[in-house]
């Protein structure tokens, strides 16, 4: 019971919107007559509230491997529509009024999200890194060509398959995230390409193996090794970037079905 009021108390934060939804919760509950929307918004509330602190509901999540994302049943709650329709009951006809004051409670009460070091302005409508779209571009695979492979350092790999799955990668975000659930080993490429020097002559008959086509290297992580002596040429600098041909690795064709016209004659 412990673990579970700790996850909700990280999921609360230092915010008080979770404290205004219970208040809200508890006034819906003693006020509101109306069948539908005490279902919709009061009584599925409060049974997703009680499943969740509920120890029973904990274990059978951690049994099905969903314990490290239990916090994700609180996404259930339809907070924001409860404490709106909460304010607007308790102001009944002066709605303008409340309006405002609801307003003023929600604001003085919360936090900008913007003020997170997490946030940053987005530099185009795919909200990823302008390097990552130039990169793809640079190596994406022509009409008749079947999906390219290619390495990317660890600080792009997520954003990869926002843009496009026409570039593929030998490992995703398992090899960044730990996770019991998961059980994932080390992808052997993954391990090279995480090291503070990369080694590409340890690094080369691996993107072979993998049938990578390219190799993204980050111009800040030295590396070892001569790239055209392992057979990798470079093609592009872009930005904070350099990109790599393995040449011992040939980009496909797509296979086309053999047209045919009529009938087979008997």
């Amino acid at each position: 019971m412990k673990e579970i009021v700790t996850i909700f108390q990280n999921y609360c934060g230092s915010g008080w919107y979770p404290v205004l939804f219970l208040a809200a919760l508890l006034y819906l509950l003693v006020t509101e007559k109306k069948k539908q929307i005490r279902v919709v918004l009061v009584e599925s509330s409060l049974v997703i509230t009680v499943l969740f602190f509920l120890p029973f509901t904990k274990t059978i999540m951690n049994l099905l491997g969903e314990g490290e994302t239990y916090y994700r049943i609180l996404w259930l709650l339809p907070m924001a529509v409860v404490i709106a329709y909460a304010g607007l009951r308790l102001f009944g006809k002066h709605y303008r009024i409340g309006f405002v004051v609801l307003a003023l409670v929600l604001v003085l009460t919360g936090k900008s999200v913007y003020d997170s070091p997490y946030l940053s302005k987005a530099q185009n409508r795919y909200h990823i890194p302008n390097s990552v779209i130039a990169i793809c571009n640079e190596i994406m695979p022509a009409e008749e060509e079947e999906r390219v492979w290619a390495v990317f350092p660890q600080e792009l790999i997520y954003y990869v398959r926002q843009y496009t799955s026409e570039v593929q990668m030998p490992y995703g975000r398992e090899m960044l995230e730990a996770s019991w659930e998961w059980n994932w080993d080390t992808h052997p490429i993954y391990k090279i390409m995480r090291e503070d020097t990369i080694d590409l002559d340890a690094l080369s008959p691996l993107l072979t193996e993998y049938n990578c086509q390219y190799l993204i290297l980050n111009k800040s992580v030295p590396y070892t090794g001569d790239p055209q002596k392992n057979g990798l040429t470079k093609i592009a600098d872009i930005e904070a970037y350099e990109l790599y041909r393995n040449e011992a690795v040939e980009i496909a064709k797509k296979k086309t079905a053999p047209v045919t016209c009529g009938n087979p004659v008997a």
